[in-house]
């Protein structure tokens, strides 16, 4: 019972790992569009990726407003949102100067 308790509270706590989203979709999505951008199949794969990235860090954007209200490790919960807000903004506005 000591070891699921645990796993319990690091469960409810912010950490680096949260920001998942950035380094796993919207970094490739980013990285795709800076590099291939020009063409048609890359804007589009990147839009792709870039949706289930943004989709994820709704959720981690989220869980981390919930860290900071409950004061769990508030600034590994900033680093977090500042991380999540700055890829996603960063996507858009990529997304948005090839439309």
């Amino acid at each position: 019972m000591g070891a699921s308790a645990a796993q319990a509270e690091q469960r409810r706590t912010a950490s680096i790992a949260d920001t998942w989203p950035a380094v796993l979709l919207l970094l490739p999505a980013l990285l795709l569009l800076r590099y291939a951008g020009e063409h048609s199949w890359a804007y589009w794969t990147g839009a792709v990726i870039g949706l289930f990235g943004l989709t994820g860090a709704a959720f981690e954007i989220t869980a981390a407003v919930k860290h900071l209200a409950k004061r769990r490790k508030p600034w590994v919960a900033v680093w977090a949102l500042l991380v999540l807000m700055a890829a996603s903004v960063h996507l858009v506005l990529r997304l948005a100067e090839r439309w």
